[in-house]
């Protein structure tokens, strides 16, 4: 019976999909199927697409059916599946999943599905289930005859049968396509609502960058589809949504105004010709949104042209409460002059219609948020009437601003809806806010802590102490991770709820939740794996933890678990903490082991090297998983040589594990495959061979090659660059703009000509266009494109002056811009640091900059300049400064930054820093004089200590008047305790070099503190002895933990220190070591260390070079000399700065060419200049630049697209013109 019951849910699968067409590779909306017009063809990458959201079923949960091979030899489904039908696509699909992609693909954000509005209400991860009773047969029956889309997904949902979670994967793509092709007006609202449900996982896991909206659509079709993009706002990017939001008006100005906006819907009002804002006459207009992003395009297309519309006029009012309701979320990032236009009695209407709350229950753009607050609050007679309806306000309380004027009661209440506000000034709201509740209620109820949520957050540390342990340990249960403590906070916690104790259990720990930091290393060192091991919680609660309170953990774990246990049991964020001498003692032995681990790209490089020997397959390779960092190049090469297709195939399915490096040499192992398979393979390459290469390998093609692709593969090129992420090319790499060249050669039209769909095609290749070229567009071309560019990461350096000239020209001087356009070409500005510096004051600068400043924020540390993808914010932040400290007239707050040195502090006239404002400024507040500092008063500065301890680069006099202050505050240096000094933080960098010696440092956790600041050599040896005197040890005794949490403090070791560390201590900790960037001289002794403990370097392996981390720049050149080049790949990309030019100039031309893109990129200009001819031409192989490159392109695109570019519409029309007699031979098979 059971295996009947796989045979019809074979036949089952076979009638639901045997209607639909295969994979093509259109880059054109898709057709409907000319053999079955209610079935869609399917869109380009389908499988891609199906395959992705089939792994989402696996890590949700589902087995994969067994489809037994000998079922297709039954009822004909052998003939079926040789033909290049959908199912054969669907089982090859099916049959590639294995419990690896689980692992591979694995994503905690994974979106389920489980509220549809339209049919019933199955969820996506419904468990699979075989058609068993004789009424689902006769279903079946039904499905093969289905005449549509909709008829079968309608026959799926009313079964008693579950939908199957693989199906539903592979027709969402498809459903997507039937909803966007047609206006829908000739579908039921029940077919309607059958591919709303099909769609939704589709939209949920990942919505298509250029959404292909459907030109025309009415009620309800149009409210049906509102709502499923309401409920899958979240996934959605900011671009995305501005592409719904103005698709949206669109569709209610054509319903019921007949008129539209398509013409412009992605112009700003003000264009080249017309008045630009003057000193004397500053402009009115204001620029409405959407803001396009590169690769973005709406409409798919025009209104039908049988609908005689007229444009529509600035001014038209077409909000009422209905259309609001409707948008849902999207509303709040709608244009100030949408928002400007809403009639008041339509928004008081809205206000109190239950879709208010949650249309603003997401993060709110400021300048939408406090303009629609400011509309809301005129929906109220009077004040106490508007208090009435606070908790109505969502997401817009993070932006009330009229906090004297609220009552205890109505403080707290507006209290509870901040927990989810990421705004600036949030945080000051809530303090304040906090100040008036506490001053009418128990500081220690416990009512108290429940009401606040979140925001409990705002209670200082004193006030936290006050509350009973378990009242502060049931809150902790209940507020969960997210919850972000300060250190003095979480200390307060712990040592509140433990009560001194030391000894804790596994419950004792994952009952202290978020406040684990405030946990010493010294406890945790203690702590007993029983019930943490295994345990979910022990994952989320190790991520909240620092390096050094992990290499603690598993410290305490290490004496009753052995190395393999620990291995298998350990969660992910503590995995990486783990040496490799732990890893070689765990017995890994078998590929299986390692599948769903995080590992390193040190652990990585030992497993591949201890468990294949350096003898990897295909097959291996896909097994890796994360693993896969530790493949070296030399591999690759060797498996191009098996097979050149299987590693495209691979590299599709592993590409998120891979390095930079990796991803280079993967590319040209694969390119010189393809030229040894035919010669001169680029020069006429077809369409379908162009498709085959894995986009993120295409970018890494030669120039020259680049540059000779035929004209009849520029669709498939388009369509490849649109999606393409240049993440692996360095910023000065020359393949950017042949990328970029080529590209315009394929639109295959003169600069002037082309579209504003066109230039936005070019996706993120449009971010490298010369602002010489850009001058060339058609004027309201030319607005389309630069709001573009306001979404790209990155804007090549030498680009930058001549853009911001041309965002004058255009736009006018940006002091006189309005607020729409600052939020909307805000990102342009910073292109001219002298431009945001002189910035005239306006009531809603500093809201506009702030949310710049939030959107812009580089991760610490910041990447290389070469694969920087955020720019230098350092004159925001000093314009944010003088925001919110002037007290000088508005016009004084123009002037300029003082150019005297980076990061100059500016003698404004100011009021001393007080606790709110210090808060506020965070990492500003190094722009505080050495005079506003000293007027700060003691309370003040006791209460704010912790933040200015936080900031970084003070300079000598500012520290100064902060030790001063500590002084005064604390008393001497050597009466300090321990909670005093976590709290001074950075600011002890203030104190002389006998002041340090005097310190009372005995703890670990304060030196991991002290570390984040940019200490001077003496500095980290006063530190370092001064710790070794309170300690009770000698070097030798000093552990892992030790030395981990010494971080750059071990740089004060003298030589005969280095010599005296544990052998067994250095070998666990070295990962940690490695990572400290030390003097030159003190690197060569760790370098010594090394060598007593790994050996000689020639016989240093990938996974040793990359954990020694920055100390390999103390190697001597003899010992650089002897390194294998398989290894250097694997040097830490930190290190090579470090390296002296001498010794780098000691490697071989092999060695470098050995770095590999990443660590090429990292040679500095000094070092170049010791370089002998051979080398420089390594060291430009490395970076994936051919010595006989042909120049890039730099004649005029027009001149480019003539020689060498295609209209897609010609090739397209090729296309269509061969379809009929396509089907009609394919007639004479069926």
């Amino acid at each position: 019976m059971g295996s009947l019951r796989k045979k019809v849910f074979l036949i089952y699968l076979v009638h639901t999909i045997s209607a639909l067409q295969p994979e093509t590779l259109s880059t054109t909306a898709p057709l409907m199927n000319a053999l079955n017009p209610g079935f869609p063809t399917p869109p380009a990458h389908f499988a891609d697409m199906a395959k992705k959201l089939m792994i989402r079923c696996l890590q949700i949960g589902h087995r994969v059916p067994t489809m037994m091979d000998s079922h297709f030899n039954h009822s004909g489904l052998e003939d079926r599946m040789s033909n290049p039908t959908p199912f054969s696509i669907f089982h090859s699909l099916l049959t590639s999943l294995s419990a690896e992609d689980s692992a591979v693909y694995h994503d905690t954000s994974i979106e389920v599905d489980t509220n549809i509005n339209s049919g019933p209400h199955y969820p996506f991860n419904t468990t699979t289930k075989y058609p068993e009773s004789v009424s689902e047969w006769n279903v079946t029956e039904k499905m093969w005859n289905c005449s549509s889309l909709p008829q079968f997904i309608q026959l799926m949902m009313n079964s008693s049968a579950s939908p199957s979670c693989f199906l539903r994967a592979f027709i969402a793509p498809l459903s997507w396509v039937a909803l966007t092709m047609k206006s829908g007006d000739n579908m039921t609202p029940e077919d309607y609502g059958s591919l709303l449900w099909a769609v939704k996982p589709f939209l949920l896991n990942m919505p298509p960058p250029q959404m292909n909206l459907p030109p025309r659509i009415q009620n309800p079709h149009l409210e049906e589809m509102m709502k499923v993009f309401s409920e899958v706002f979240g996934s959605l990017s900011e671009g995305q949504r501005d592409q719904i939001r103005a698709w949206f008006k669109e569709q209610v100005t054509l319903n019921h105004y007949n008129c539209s906006h398509a013409a412009t819907a992605w112009q700003l009002r003000l264009t080249p010709q017309e008045t630009k804002p003057t000193p004397t006459k500053p402009t009115t207009q204001q620029n409405p949104r959407p803001t396009p992003t590169p690769g973005l395009m709406w409409p798919a297309s025009p209104p039908e042209s049988n609908i005689t519309v007229t444009p529509c006029p600035s001014s038209l009012v077409w909000l009422n409460v209905e259309e609001m309701k409707m948008m849902g979320p999207f509303i709040s990032g709608l244009p100030i002059d949408d928002i400007n236009t809403i009639p008041k009695d339509q928004l008081c209407l809205f206000f109190h219609a239950p879709q208010f709350p949650t249309s603003f229950s997401e993060v709110l753009p400021p300048l939408q948020a406090n303009k629609i607050l400011e509309k809301v609050k005129d929906c109220s007679q009077n004040r106490e009437d508007f208090m009435q309806n606070l908790n109505r306000l969502g997401s817009l309380a993070c932006f009330y601003d009229y906090t004297p004027t609220l009552n205890s009661s109505m403080s707290l209440l507006l209290l509870t809806q901040l927990s989810n506000c990421s705004n600036t000034g949030a945080d000051k709201l809530k303090k304040i806010l906090f100040n008036t509740v506490m001053s009418s209620v128990n500081y220690s109820s416990p009512e108290l802590l429940h009401a606040l949520g979140s925001g409990v957050t705002a209670l200082s540390p004193s006030h936290l102490s006050l509350f009973p342990p378990n009242v502060l340990k049931d809150a902790l249960m209940s507020l969960g991770s997210e919850v972000k403590w300060s250190l003095s906070q979480a200390k307060t916690l712990v040592k509140t709820i433990l009560q001194g104790k030391k000894d804790l259990s596994g419950n004792d720990l994952l009952c202290l939740g978020s406040a684990v930091r405030g946990v010493s290393s010294t406890v945790l060192q203690n702590v007993k794996p029983q019930g943490l091991l295994g345990n979910e919680r022990l994952d989320v609660m190790s991520q909240l933890m620092t390096s050094l309170q992990r290499k603690a953990l598993l410290e305490g774990f290490r004496g009753d678990v052995n190395a393999s246990e620990l291995v298998q049991k350990v969660p992910a964020s503590l995995l990486s903490s783990l040496s490799l001498t732990t890893l070689d003692q765990a017995d890994l032995t078998s590929l299986s082991q390692l599948e769903g681990k995080q590992w390193t790209c040190a652990q990585s490089a030992f497993l591949v090297g201890k468990i294949l020997s350096k003898k990897i397959t295909h097959q291996d390779l896909r097994k890796l998983g994360s693993a896969m960092q530790g493949v070296t190049c030399q591999m690759i090469r060797k498996l191009s040589e098996n097979g050149i297709r299987e590693l495209e195939q691979t590299v599709t399915e592993t590409s998120h594990w891979l390095s930079i490096t990796q991803v280079c040499c993967t590319a040209h192992s694969l390119f010189a495959g393809l030229e040894k398979e035919r010669a001169g393979y680029f020069n006429n390459i077809t369409g379908t061979e162009l498709a085959e290469i894995p986009t993120l390998l295409l970018v890494h093609l030669p120039a020259e090659k680049i540059a000779s692709l035929p004209a009849s593969v520029c669709p498939v090129f388009l369509e490849k660059m649109k999606m393409a992420n240049l993440s692996s090319l360095p910023l000065s790499s020359s393949l950017r703009p042949a990328l970029m060249f080529r590209a315009l050669a394929c639109l295959g039209r003169n600069m002037s000509k082309l579209s504003s769909e066109e230039v936005l095609s070019l996706g993120p290749l449009l971010c490298e266009l010369p602002p010489s070229q850009m001058a060339l567009l058609a004027p309201k071309v030319l607005n389309s494109t630069l709001q573009a560019l306001a979404s790209c990461t990155q804007i090549p350096q030498s680009h930058h002056r001549a853009l911001f000239q041309l965002l004058n020209v255009t736009y006018g001087d940006p002091s006189y811009w309005t607020a729409d356009i600052m939020e909307s070409l805000g990102p342009l500005l910073l292109l001219d640091d002298s431009a945001v510096r002189s910035l005239p004051y306006k009531t809603w600068l500093k809201n506009v900059l702030s949310d710049l400043m939030v959107n812009r924020t580089c991760p610490s540390p910041p990447p290389h300049p070469e694969f920087r993808s955020c720019p230098d914010l350092s004159a925001l932040q000093w314009k944010l400064f003088t925001l919110s400290t002037s007290t000088l007239d508005p016009v004084s707050l123009s002037a300029e930054m003082p150019a005297r040195r980076k990061r100059a502090v500016v003698p404004l006239e100011v009021t001393a820093p007080f606790v709110l404002l210090v808060e506020e400024l965070g990492d500003a507040n190094v722009y505080w004089s050495p005079a506003q500092l000293l007027e700060m008063n003691t309370s003040s500065f006791m209460a704010s200590v912790e933040m200015l301890g936080k900031v970084l680069h003070y300079n000598t006099e500012q520290l100064s008047v902060l030790r001063e202050k500590a002084i005064e505050a604390w008393g001497p240096v050597s009466g300090l305790n321990e909670s005093q000094l976590l709290q001074l933080g950075c600011v002890v960098q203030g104190f002389n070099l006998t002041e340090l010696h005097s310190l009372p440092l005995s703890s670990l956790d304060a030196l991991e503190i002290f570390a984040r600041c940019p200490w001077t050599q003496p500095q980290r040896e006063a530190v370092w002895r001064c710790f070794m005197h309170h300690i009770n040890k000698t070097v030798g005794e000093l552990g892992a933990v030790d030395l981990v949490g010494l971080d750059q403090f071990i740089c004060g070791l003298n030589a005969e220190e280095i010599g005296q560390l544990s052998t067994d201590a250095f070998r666990e900790a070295v990962q940690s070591v490695g990572q400290v960037k030390c003097p030159l001289g003190v690197a060569e002794q760790l370098k010594k260390r090394a060598v007593a403990v790994f050996g000689d370097p020639q016989g240093w392996t990938e996974a040793h070079v990359n954990s020694l981390g920055n100390i390999m720049a103390g190697l001597s050149p003899s010992e650089f000399h002897s390194l294998s080049p398989s290894v250097f790949s694997f040097l830490s990309p930190t290190c090579i700065p470090l390296i002296p030019p001498d010794r780098l100039a000691a490697l071989s031309a092999t060695q470098l060419e050995a770095l590999g893109l990443e660590n090429a990129a990292m040679v500095t200009d000094e070092q170049k200049a010791g370089l002998a001819a051979v080398q420089l031409i390594a060291l430009r192989s490395a970076l994936g630049v051919a010595n006989n490159q042909a120049e890039v392109p730099q004649d005029s695109p027009s001149k480019l697209a003539q020689s060498s570019g295609a209209s897609m519409l010609g090739t397209l029309g090729v296309g269509v013109f061969l379809q009929p007699f396509l089907f009609m031979i394919l007639g004479f098979f069926l």
